[in-house]
């Protein structure tokens, strides 16, 4: 399996996402924080080692702006 491989899974509280994974024993491999671009994430791994990102768009990110008022 490549390193390069990841699946990535948005979730609506990152925070309360983390706290049910941690109690429930999921392997974190990367704390929750905000990255240079703007998104929540934290990693962790599958059962078979495959990286698994858990991604949080906060409320004042560009993604969440409705692009048909762009245009």
């Amino acid at each position: 399996m490549s390193s390069a491989t990841a699946i990535w899974l948005q979730v609506r509280d990152l925070s309360a996402t983390a706290t049910e994974l941690v109690v429930r024993g999921v392997e974190v491999l990367r704390e929750p924080r905000r990255e240079p671009w703007g998104l929540d994430e934290m990693w962790l791994a599958d059962p078979d080692g495959l990286p698994l990102v858990l991604v949080e768009v906060p409320p004042e990110h560009p993604m969440r702006k409705d692009q048909r008022e762009l245009t």
